[in-house]
């Protein structure tokens, strides 16, 4: 009789460490489960650049607007977008073909300037004329993907 509570107490032990076990090997399988984050497709590699705010001016100094534009390469449109100072640093993406206008709604001296490695940007002349809206400072319009800025310097 002793040996059978002995067994007993033995094979009780044994299967109580097994579900120990097996609860556990569960809890962590559940933990690493719920870690587990899909892999992202990355797509074709864009470095913008760093966007900073422009800071608040001291007494003489002039402003200078800067907009980061990234076109897509699969979408044409003929739609407007019109650049405020809120969008300064502000990296904007549009599709060919977009009319990007700049307008302040102020009257004021400003320099305007469009700068892109691929050359996105057309400026505006014969054959295509456009009217702008009252105190627009001037616009452009995007022909090929790529990445380009647009900047705009107060003069006086």
């Amino acid at each position: 009789m002793r040996s059978v509570n002995h067994v007993l107490t033995i094979s009780t032990v044994l299967v109580s460490v097994g579900v120990l076990i097996v609860f556990g090997a569960l809890f962590l399988s559940q933990q690493k489960a719920s870690h587990y984050q899909p892999e992202k497709k990355l797509l074709a590699p864009t470095v913008p650049p760093i966007l900073m705010p422009t800071p608040t001016l001291a007494p003489g100094q002039k402003a200078i607007y800067t907009f980061y534009i990234q076109t897509t390469d699969h979408k044409t449109s003929n739609e407007e977008l019109t650049l405020n100072t809120s969008d300064t640093g502000k990296l904007l993406t549009v599709d060919i073909g977009t009319l990007i206008i700049v307008n302040f709604g102020r009257v004021g001296k400003f320099h305007l300037s469009a700068s892109s490695p691929q050359a996105i940007f057309t400026n505006f002349g014969r054959p295509e004329t456009i009217h702008l809206p009252n105190n627009a400072l001037g616009a452009f319009r995007v022909h090929r993907s790529g990445f380009g800025t647009i900047t705009v310097i107060e003069t006086e």
